[in-house]
C-alpha cells in the first residue's frame, strides 16, 4: 500500500478519536436538566413533580417552556375538580443556579385531580440553560426536554411506605398502653395501701 493511503488512514483515526474524547470530555463536564413526575412514598397518594440536574456540570439561567399549562395542586381522585394553573414555582420563574444533584420537588397532586387537569395529554416540559465549558469565552447553550405521560401512573401501586411514620406511631401506642397500665398499677397500689390503713385502726 502506498503512503498516501495509509496517511490518510492515520489521520482520520486520529480526527476520529479526538472527536470521540471531546464528545466524552463534554459528557463528563455538561449539565443535563430533566423533569420528571414520581410518586411520593413519605405521603401515599401524591406525585410530586422534580427538576434535576442529573448531569456533571453547573447549568444557569434555566428557563422551562411547557406544551401546554402546567396543573397545579391537582388534588382529588374520582370526579376531582379541574385544577389549578400553575403560576409559580421553579417551572414559572426559572432557576439561576443549578448544580450537579441539586433537585426542585414540587408537590403536583394526586392522580385523579392531574388526570382531570391532562387528560390523556402528554406534558412536554422543555428546559433551556446555560453552562460555561472550560476554555470558552461564551457560555454553551443547552436544551432538554422531558415528556411526563400521566397514564403511566395509572394502576401503579401508591401505598404508605412510610416506615419511619410507622415506626414513630407504633412506639407511641407502645407508650400509651403502658402508660395505662402503670396507672392501673398506681391505682391498684394505692387501693391496697388505703385498705392496709383502714384494717390498721380498726385493730
Amino acid at each position: 500500500m502506498s503512503p498516501e493511503p495509509l496517511s490518510l488512514l492515520a489521520l482520520l483515526i486520529a480526527l476520529t478519536s479526538t472527536v470521540i474524547n471531546y464528545l466524552l470530555m463534554r459528557f463528563q463536564r455538561d449539565p443535563e436538566v430533566v423533569v420528571y413526575a414520581v410518586h411520593d412514598w413519605q405521603r401515599p397518594s401524591i406525585i410530586n413533580l422534580v427538576v434535576e440536574n442529573t448531569g456533571c456540570g453547573v447549568a444557569s439561567d434555566i428557563k422551562f417552556e411547557a406544551n401546554r399549562t402546567i396543573p397545579a395542586r391537582a388534588f382529588g381522585f374520582e370526579n376531582a375538580p379541574y385544577p389549578q394553573v400553575m403560576i409559580d414555582g421553579p417551572l414559572i420563574n426559572g432557576i439561576p443556579f443549578f448544580r450537579p444533584g441539586d433537585k426542585r420537588i414540587i408537590t403536583w397532586g394526586q392522580y385523579g385531580g392531574l388526570k382531570t387537569g391532562l387528560g390523556d395529554e402528554v406534558l412536554d416540559i422543555t428546559a433551556v440553560y446555560f453552562s460555561k465549558p472550560p476554555f470558552r469565552i461564551k457560555k454553551q447553550k443547552h436544551k432538554t426536554t422531558s415528556s411526563i405521560d400521566l397514564r403511566s401512573f395509572e394502576g401503579t401501586d401508591a401505598s404508605d411506605r412510610n416506615w419511619d411514620k410507622k415506626a414513630a406511631d407504633q412506639l407511641e401506642d407502645i407508650a400509651k398502653t403502658l402508660s395505662k397500665l402503670t396507672d392501673v398499677v398506681i391505682r391498684q397500689s394505692t387501693l391496697k395501701v388505703s385498705i392496709k390503713t383502714a384494717q390498721d385502726k380498726n385493730d
